[in-house]
């Protein structure tokens, strides 16, 4: 849209106390889509729906101290065909200042430079090397890979490696250093993706069609949607032909 602007949420919200007729009977919807387990419904209705984003706004600064309206809010705006990471910017930065004790909201936010003007600053490098030293061990991993690439030009690799120290249950960094290693390390790069490999098959498993086992949800599901988000951004949930595909690497001669 052409009157399109980033903005904060504080800007972006509405200013009622409560949510109209019409926005109260798009949560109703979307609750009884939650209720039913009907998640690709709820996909679907939220990428088609005018006014949804709005209405969650809304809906988050009602009551910002609410963690579950954040994560809707924010998990809509990852949805495929949607996918507003300067928003998810904007607005995991500003959640994370309502709930300091869920760094989450942090590193998510960071996780998504590079694909606006978002830019990291000091203030953020030093707060996310306490965090990635202190929090828990997904915020961690997160926070490696989102300081590794903060710089477009450089990929820093010393962070991928601590990534592995904090998070070594995470599939990304030994995927991403496995690679990087290869051209000088042959021997050393496919070691790094073997143990990737392994990270996703002893974690998931395959069924006997190659499927994996408990991948959580493939449409946007807000009562998983964390664990879902960092399954994804983790290397978790790897699709069976990317596995396949490394495997042919570490095998050829």
């Amino acid at each position: 849209m052409n009157d399109y602007n980033v903005g904060n949420i504080f800007e972006l919200y509405s200013g009622n106390e409560t949510l109209s007729v019409e926005q109260q009977a798009m949560m109703d919807r979307i609750d009884a889509y939650v209720e039913a387990n009907q998640f690709k419904q709820l996909e679907h209705y939220l990428q088609q729906t005018r006014g949804i984003e709005q209405m969650l706004i809304d809906h988050v600064m009602m009551d910002p101290t609410d963690n579950s309206r954040w994560d809707m809010l924010i998990g809509y705006e990852l949805i495929d065909t949607i996918e507003d990471f300067a928003r998810v910017n904007s607005f995991g930065l500003t959640a994370y200042t309502f709930h300091p004790n869920d760094p989450f909201y942090f590193a998510l936010a960071l996780y998504w430079t590079g694909w606006n003007d978002f830019v990291i600053t000091d203030e953020h490098v030093a707060l996310a090397e306490s965090l990635i030293e202190q929090g828990p061990e997904e915020v961690s991993g997160l926070l490696c890979i989102a300081l590794a690439k903060r710089d477009i030009d450089h990929f820093d690799y010393t962070y991928v490696q601590r990534a592995i120290e904090r998070c070594r249950w995470a599939v990304e960094p030994y995927m991403r250093l496995g690679e990087h290693r290869l051209r000088a390390h042959p021997a050393e790069g496919k070691m790094l993706l073997q143990q990737g490999l392994d990270q996703v098959k002893y974690t998931w498993g395959f069924d006997q069609k190659g499927r994996w086992f408990n991948t959580g949800s493939q449409y946007f599901n807000p009562t998983t949607w964390r664990q879902d988000t960092i399954a994804e951004l983790l290397g978790l949930s790897m699709d069976h032909e990317e596995y396949k595909k490394y495997e042919r690497i570490i095998n050829t001669k």
